[in-house]
């Protein structure tokens, strides 16, 4: 009889099923796996065959060990706290959305799985591009925050050498052959992420061989951004594409409701953000979902962009799922993590949660919860957060106590 997914003991389909290509060229899983420099492959073919990623399955079908510990860091950490991961949201994926994907893995794996079975991809197409500079990000997925860098001498991501803005139009092109030759012909769903997704031509450019040379029409579309701009390339925008799949999921990705979400990802506009937004929800086979990464920052009001996002769901309820709190900022080169908020401002944050109760959000709000009284306070990362904070308070013009004043005691 055929083992279930749900019978091993630490088991996430992406190893099994996913192709994650980023910027600079790693292969690897999934979008939070770590050690990025440790994924470096010239080909689709050499990750699939490569030693690290076949020890990953097999800790995945037998006794997870040092590999999945990791490889699998980030899901880990949130599993301490919640039921709540990246892993479980996939593995809810095949269980609700794909149980027909579900039963060919727990039959691949089964194998000798000597043949890639790449039923959904995430490309980060070879540019940094992106026209805000969130705190949280880093230089190798934003060339404004890598030009920031520059100017108030905070180090890049080395690749960058003296540039702030990457692109490989060569790189590009190899990528999409290669898709086109090894991955699109069996997709289920296409995911875009970047920098700014919307904003890079490279993107448009697999979507138009999706398109024009495979069956789009059975394919889901899953596209991230941050929701401030549409543009055209070659005449065409995102709006020219959703209609050729067979449903697209927008991802916003947003740090805080209003102002808060425009100085974490600086310099958005608000309104040009709910505009957009109200596009994508006006159009057929569309689902939203706000998302957000739990920082230092972000984790004491998401109960802010939970009530927002009700108003959105009452107005358009086929459209918007509820809000996710989602990637949590975790590493040992992270700023804005968790750890680095003092206890006293934790303890104010949890009020917070339970004073604007909403019964949507109970198992969201209890995982925050959980992360604030949870987590060590790591007082190096503190510090550099702060001297991160003041730096670019000081060059843009900005202030953190106009919009969280809990932390002049600690920005003074």
């Amino acid at each position: 009889m055929t083992k279930k997914i749900e019978d091993y003991e630490w088991f996430c389909p992406q190893p099994f099923m996913n192709l994650y290509k980023n910027v600079f060229g790693s292969i690897k899983p999934c979008c939070v796996t770590k050690q990025e420099a440790e994924w470096r492959y010239s080909s689709i073919d050499e990750y699939f065959s490569s030693d690290r990623l076949n020890n990953l399955r097999q800790e995945m079908l037998t006794t997870p060990g040092e590999e999945v510990a990791r490889t699998c860091s980030v899901c880990i950490e949130q599993e301490k706290h919640s039921s709540e991961s990246h892993r479980k949201t996939y593995l809810g994926y095949l269980e609700y959305s794909k149980p027909e994907i579900k039963s060919e893995i727990e039959e691949y794996v089964e194998t000798e799985m000597e043949e890639p079975l790449i039923k959904t991809m995430e490309w980060l197409a070879p540019s940094n591009y992106c026209n805000l500079k969130c705190h949280m990000c880093g230089s190798g997925n934003s060339s404004s925050i890598a030009r920031e860098n520059q100017e108030i001498g905070q180090p890049n991501f080395p690749i960058l050498g003296n540039k702030s803005l990457y692109k490989d139009d060569d790189v590009a092109e190899d990528d999409i052959n290669e898709f086109e030759d090894k991955v699109l012909d069996n997709l289920v769903e296409l995911k875009l992420t970047g920098g700014e997704t919307l904003a890079i031509k490279y993107n448009y450019d697999l979507l138009e061989t999706t398109v024009n040379n495979f069956n789009s029409e059975e394919m889901d579309l899953r596209i991230t951004t941050n929701g401030t701009l549409t543009p055209k390339f070659n005449g065409k925008d995102i709006f020219d594409y959703i209609p050729k799949f067979r449903s697209t999921l927008i991802n916003v990705s947003i740090e805080g409701w209003a102002d808060r979400n425009c100085y974490i990802r600086y310099p958005s506009k608000w309104n040009d953000i709910m505009n957009n937004v109200r596009k994508f929800a006006e159009m057929d086979k569309v689902k939203i979902l706000f998302v957000s990464t739990v920082n230092s920052l972000s984790v004491g009001y998401l109960w802010e962009v939970a009530a927002g996002c009700e108003e959105f769901i009452k107005e358009y309820p086929d459209v918007f799922y509820p809000f996710a709190t989602g990637s949590l900022v975790w590493g040992s080169w992270e700023k804005y993590t968790v750890t680095a908020i003092p206890l006293d401002l934790r303890d104010f944050y949890v009020e917070k949660y339970y004073d604007n109760p909403n019964l949507r959000y109970v198992k969201d709000y209890q995982k925050l919860i959980n992360f604030l009284t949870d987590m060590p306070f790591d007082e190096k990362k503190h510090k550099s957060m702060m001297n991160d904070v003041k730096a670019r308070d000081k060059y843009r013009g900005t202030c953190l106590l106009d919009l969280w004043p809990e932390w002049k005691p600690y920005y003074d």
